[in-house]
């Protein structure tokens, strides 16, 4: 019988070519030869291990997902990039603003009416306010205006498409002075009704920026931070703190399965309301892709015992991002979406034997997992972050060591004081003492992202780099489970190509 080299995982392949479908056809139009090389190699491969294993699956799974793939991209970015005629007047409702410089708003609009036409994407409109006109504006708010200038949204305008644009539909750009824009009426949604709820109800007891904290760690809105709050984070690698990600998933469904124990729910019950919360708690957040992503991958390890199938944690982030890409091909492109599934198959990978190295070491158990944890997290992201940021963070492992044990006990309680404070409102000036919690984070995370060793720059890696880094490490990994000298042959050609695309 031949020996396997990797536990054969299809739903991993689709995801994953259908991700070099993607990245096959944008790289079309530049570095055309690196990409045609590139897939050439890796189909040939394929064949060689499909006549060698004598299983058509091989090639065949790969294949299909990746012109799957190619199709979807080409086809989101043709209708995206659909032209449509000049309004001279444009109604529309604002589900959220965010101050930029130069006295001008940045405010996102949807349900969009052009000339009296119905237009399914939504719109970014920058507004002139030197009067202050806009400062009190409410969510909600349905406007109309005349724009001064009004362009469709280049979704190439970084190199790359924009996922983030082409999930929300932002589409259409338009400036507008805020002396010309009419107020109609205020017509919010139940989502928006209740995080504003908490909102007020967090500025009993939270000073204005850790509101703000707060609220963006709650429901994901990190574009309402300050540049000063967000760049803290930033720089000492802890921004996936302030946005909904599977770490915040994890801790509610920590919360939930604690209260459920109490009330002795179990069984089909159990996974039926935590599925459902979860759901809501997606729905709220605006479906943030990381989320999304945390809520399959959560609702897969509770059915799996049903069904008599042992949870694969590989298997389930592949099937999150298949169905995440059905709905957004471009986010084969969107960092967020990247980090926060290298992020998972780093740590899915990378931890176990991390965390076995370390065991000979004199440290508490605990330590070893939180240092195998964030060590796996930072090599998996390594290309992403040159690849969008032009830099690497050296001081995150630290911060993260420091920052995530209070930050959990911070999130935790702003959570569940949320969560009663819908009912009884003046339970959350028990959070007051969470001040001085969140100000010691915020000193820390200023204080690291501003030391001289913290970030150092880096050139830029194409999504074909990240692609066979990733590769590599899955060959590195105990997930090959081929012998030694198998995975340095598997190793030396993925090797060779990365070099051709770093040089």
């Amino acid at each position: 019988m031949k020996s396997r080299w990797f536990n054969y995982r299809p739903l991993c392949i689709v995801f994953v070519f259908l991700l070099l479908g993607s990245v096959f056809v944008f790289y079309l139009s530049d570095y055309r030869i690196l990409s045609i090389i590139t897939t050439i190699i890796i189909f040939v491969f394929l064949l060689i291990l499909t006549i060698i294993r004598k299983k058509i699956k091989y090639i065949l799974i790969p294949l299909i997902s990746f012109i799957v793939g190619a199709i979807l991209y080409y086809s989101s970015v043709s209708s995206f990039q659909k032209e449509i005629e000049i309004p001279n007047s444009i109604q529309a409702r604002i589900y959220n603003v965010n101050s930029i410089e130069d006295g001008r708003i940045k405010v996102y609009a949807d349900s969009c009416i052009f000339d009296g036409v119905e237009i399914n994407e939504n719109l970014i409109i920058y507004v002139y306010d030197s009067s202050n006109l806009f400062e009190n504006i409410e969510i909600g708010s349905l406007i109309s205006f005349s724009p001064s200038n009004f362009y469709q949204t280049d979704l190439f305008y970084y190199g790359t498409p924009n996922a983030s644009y082409y999930l929300k539909g932002l589409k259409y750009s338009a400036t507008a002075n805020a002396s010309e824009i009419n107020y109609l009426e205020t017509d919010e949604t139940f989502a928006e009704k209740l995080k504003q709820y908490v909102k007020d109800n967090l500025r009993g007891s939270l000073t204005n920026e850790n509101v703000e904290i707060a609220y963006s760690s709650l429901f994901g809105e990190i574009e309402l931070l300050s540049d000063s709050q967000y760049n803290a984070y930033k720089l000492s690698g802890v921004a996936h703190l302030l946005a909904v990600s599977g770490m915040h998933v994890v801790i509610i469904v920590g919360i939930l399965n604690k209260i459920l124990d109490f009330l002795r729910i179990k069984n089909w019950p159990r996974i039926i309301i935590v599925s459902i919360l979860l759901l809501f708690y997606m729905y709220i957040c605006n479906f943030a892709v990381s989320i999304i992503r945390a809520t399959i991958m959560s609702i897969v390890m509770l059915l799996a015992p049903k069904f008599f199938r042992e949870y694969d944690t590989l298997s389930s982030i592949a099937l999150s991002g298949i169905i995440i890409y059905l709905i957004n091909p471009l986010t084969a492109f969107d960092p967020g979406f990247l980090m926060s599934f290298a992020c998972v198959i780093g740590i899915a990978t990378l931890n176990k034997p991390i965390a076995s190295a370390l065991s000979h070491c004199k440290m508490p158990k605990w330590l070893i997992d939180s240092i195998s944890i964030s060590a796996s997290t930072m090599i998996s992201l390594i290309f992403i972050m040159a690849h969008f940021f032009n830099t690497l963070n050296a001081i995150s492992l630290i911060a993260n060591l420091i920052l995530i044990p209070i930050f959990t006990f911070a999130f935790i309680a702003v959570f569940i004081v949320s969560i009663i404070g819908l009912i009884l409102p003046f339970i959350t000036i028990i959070l007051y003492p969470i001040n001085y919690v969140f100000d010691f984070i915020n000193i820390v995370a200023t204080i690291l992202g501003n030391l001289p060793i913290s970030n150092f720059s880096t050139v830029s890696f194409s999504y074909i780099a990240i692609l066979l880094y990733a590769m590599l490490l899955l060959i590195l990994s105990r997930v090959c489970v081929a012998n030694r000298t198998t995975k340095v042959i598997l190793s030396l050609p993925t090797v060779a190509l990365l070099v051709v695309c770093l040089v």
